[in-house]
């Protein structure tokens, strides 16, 4: 079984290494996966490189630890090929959605089966993307009550997630806002149904306030930081909230007091592991369930920049560091034999 490996912290291309591995039989509690697809996120490239933003393992309070060494992956697609004598609810043959932050880099893992969800058939290189699609789903459902004719305002709307948002708010009767920094960017937006799209730029407030009709927008999703947050919380209508998932500008969210006294803004952080580990384990199926139902039968596309094998991993890491139009859609190593 081939998987990748890293034993010390630095850029992945250069701490990575492509290992063979023989696994034990599963546990009683646990399933064999044969994995076919696995994400590269940015969140991954951090995690290697020992960035403390992403966190592997948190043991108490703000103690990052990490067990060196470790597979990288936060998720992946895969079929059983062997159960351990207590697993009732799986089958041999079963597709199911690897655990979250299992070390998906490689063909073969044993997973405790209390942390699979089925999946359907479709396409493995969409449904290695489920991550994308829950923090989606949960900046819609928890971050502001949102009726149908509501707007919901976001920044880097091109990335994959705000490109899903646009695709569930739509058919919710949700009215998407979004806030791109390239022309290119519009007309992708608008073919998902996006219902408002508009270059970034100093005069965005009254840009976007004319663009929805003078309407109450009550929540903007913030993927940038620095000073788009800032403008991005200027466009809000008095007492909104602005959430916080991303970095893209590599510098800590910048909001004037102006905005947070006068306006009375509230920020944010939103991400989504803390959603979904919320829900009980019914819940989380129905939510997870519903989505892997919508990518399985290509309701809802994540765009795809390319796939690898793992044997091409300097290649596909390189490739998944770019950023914006120069990686143009996600990174996923496909395994041999998938």
């Amino acid at each position: 079984m081939k998987m990748l490996q890293h034993s010390r912290f630095g850029e992945p291309d250069e701490v990575l290494e492509l290992l063979e591995q023989d696994l034990p039989p599963p546990a009683p509690h646990e399933a064999r996966v044969r994995v076919e697809a696995a994400s590269l996120h940015i969140g991954d490239l951090k995690n290697i490189a020992g960035e403390k933003i992403m966190v592997r393992n948190v043991k108490s309070g703000d103690d990052l630890h990490v067990d060196l060494p470790q597979v990288p992956g936060i998720e992946g697609v895969g079929r059983i090929t062997a159960i351990g004598a207590d697993v009732k609810d799986f089958a041999i043959g079963d597709r199911v959605l690897l655990p979250w932050q299992c070390g998906s880099w490689r063909e073969e893992l044993n997973a405790d089966a209390e942390r699979l969800h089925h999946a359907p058939e479709g396409d493995a290189v969409q449904l290695a993307l489920m991550i994308n699609a829950f923090t989606a789903e949960f900046a819609l459902r928890d971050l502001a009550p949102l009726a149908p004719g509501d707007w919901f305002v976001q920044n880097a709307a091109n990335s994959n997630v705000c490109r899903i948002i646009v695709q569930l708010a739509k058919a919710r009767g949700i009215r998407t806002a979004n806030i791109v920094r390239r022309e290119s960017a519009r007309d992708e937006l608008l073919a998902l149904g996006a219902d408002v799209v508009l270059l970034e730029g100093p005069d965005l407030p009254a840009r976007l306030r004319a663009a929805t009709g003078g309407a109450k927008l009550m929540v903007g999703l913030d993927s940038i930081a620095g000073e788009a947050t800032g403008l991005l919380a200027e466009c809000l209508s008095d007492g909104a909230t602005v959430a916080n998932m991303g970095l893209m500008s590599g510098e800590p969210c910048s909001i004037p007091s102006w905005i947070l006294l006068y306006k009375r803004t509230k920020i944010v952080g939103h991400y989504a592991g803390y959603n979904i580990a919320a829900r009980t384990r019914d819940e989380q199926r129905e939510i997870i369930g519903e989505l892997a139902r919508l990518i399985g039968n290509g309701t809802l596309v994540t765009k795809i920049a390319a796939t690898y094998r793992l044997s091409e991993y300097k290649e596909a890491v390189r490739h998944a560091a770019r950023g914006g139009s120069d990686r143009d859609g996600k990174v996923v190593f496909v395994m041999d034999g998938a």
